[in-house]
């Protein structure tokens, strides 16, 4: 029992921090102007495609490592908890991140990532995939590609 407890909360800080390295290495490395489209705090395709990508790459990985670490004899409920744990928590951050309002256009050119932090706020749609494609994820990778084989 205690093991699946330190599974689900190493698997959670573990997608975490992969999360946000590599949300900074993307900011850091391509810049926020060709994130976003020019002018805007619309994200740009690339973004668009990348950050639902990022979620759902780090989820099958937390769910797969998550049934690999977890004891033959309490198999599937290690992934279950942390799926829930993904939707609750990420549902929290939504609902956080929907009480922002949307910063209007236009966009100063040459924004530091600090000064887009404080002002911008990701999309609703990112906001609402963000929880339940990251739970479905993590079940996914548990479930399906985390599986104990069969003696």
């Amino acid at each position: 029992m205690i093991r699946s407890i330190c599974v689900v909360i190493g698997c959670y800080v573990l997608m975490g921090v992969l999360i946000m390295g590599l949300f900074m290495a993307m900011w850091l490395g391509l810049g926020v102007d060709w994130l976003l489209t020019p002018g805007s705090y619309q994200g740009g395709v690339f973004l668009c495609v990348a950050a639902p990508s990022i979620t759902v790459g780090v989820g099958l990985l937390g769910g797969l490592v998550c049934a690999k670490l977890a004891t033959a004899r309490h198999f599937p409920k290690p992934v279950w908890v942390l799926a829930g744990i993904v939707l609750i928590l990420g549902g929290l951050m939504a609902a956080a991140t929907l009480q922002k309002p949307f910063p209007a256009d236009p966009r100063p050119a040459g924004m530091t990532m600090e000064q887009l932090m404080q002002v911008g706020r990701e999309p609703t749609w990112l906001a609402i995939f963000n929880p339940l494609g990251g739970a479905a994820a993590v079940l996914l990778g548990g479930m399906v590609l985390g599986r104990p084989k069969r003696a």
